[in-house]
């Protein structure tokens, strides 16, 4: 069952970066994130209604962690992507995503407190080695003349935003799971209201047109609120990190998409940093299978 949760959680997500990147041209970015969980909100809030008044009092409790919940991995995460998109492709998106286990395990230890061993330090320099040759394009004169590509920086910050999101789920309210994440959908989408404002205010306004409606409806629905649905659901089964492992599926998944719908290609680069990032989360993971490998 979470094996079935998680993968089609990261299934939707991926879809979304190539549907969202055929969006960016239509829809400013700060616009993006506040209409995508609005339409959320509206469409999940019939369903959830009940609980919602079942647990408002123990919610409002833990209102400081679920609002740093929704700033980090509602709001911040999803906006840096969608600023990302704007420079970068999906596939890079989708490979600098791959670095999210090791991101969480390390949030893991400097939150939780769940010690790494000294392989899994090196599983992680692996890992931003295997970022770094994506974001420079295997060539590291980029990086001696200071030329950086802004957009795979962006989506390197939301990251590290993103990957706060499971480990603060840790110690969440016991509340129904409608109400948590109609809660968190709701103060994602309060605090990106004034980034919306911003695009008004700067004349940056969304194109209504057919691939725009049919972009937004598949992103509010099967990322917005199923994948978020069975990824929470996921980490309650078996844990942040274990639950982290699923989203190596991501840069094959988008890469895979974005050659068949939107016709970008992939580099050599690309399956160079894969390769280094796979290689790394094997390193991450390779204590758990001698564990369970001597315990049989």
């Amino acid at each position: 069952m979470p094996v079935l949760l998680l993968f089609c959680a990261v299934l939707f997500w991926s879809g979304h970066n190539v549907v969202a990147k055929g969006m960016i041209p239509y829809v400013p970015p700060l616009s993006f994130t506040f209409v995508r969980w609005l339409l959320a909100f509206l469409i999940l809030l019939p369903f959830s209604w009940s609980f919602i008044r079942k647990d408002w009092a123990v919610a409002k409790k833990s209102w400081k962690r679920l609002l740093l919940i929704a700033v980090t991995g509602i709001s911040a995460f999803n906006t840096f992507l969608y600023i990302a998109l704007q420079t970068t492709s999906a596939v890079n998106v989708g490979l600098i995503s791959s670095i999210f286990p090791v991101t969480i395990a390390l949030f893991s230890f400097l939150i939780l407190k769940i010690k790494l061993n000294q392989l899994q330090l090196l599983a992680m320099v692996f890992c931003f080695i295997g970022v770094i040759v994506i974001i420079f394009k295997g060539d590291m004169s980029y990086l001696t003349n200071l030329v950086f590509v802004e957009g795979d920086l962006w989506m390197l910050a939301g990251v590290f935003c993103g990957a706060l999101y499971p480990v603060l789920l840790h110690n969440k309210p016991d509340i129904h799971g409608f109400s948590l994440l109609v809660i968190l959908i709701l103060l994602g989408t309060l605090v990106s209201f004034p980034l919306f404002l911003i695009d008004i205010y700067t004349e940056h306004y969304i194109v209504i047109n057919q691939q725009v409606i049919i972009g937004f409806l598949y992103i509010s629905i099967f990322p917005s609120l199923l994948s978020y649905m069975f990824w929470n659901r996921g980490i309650e089964m078996v844990g942040a990190n274990r639950a982290g492992l699923y989203l190596n599926l991501v840069p094959i998944l988008t890469a895979i998409m974005a050659y068949l719908f939107i016709d970008e290609t992939i580099s050599w680069y690309h399956f160079a940093g894969l390769v280094m990032i796979v290689g790394g989360m094997f390193l991450f993971n390779m204590p758990k299978l001698y564990i369970r490998k001597n315990e049989r």
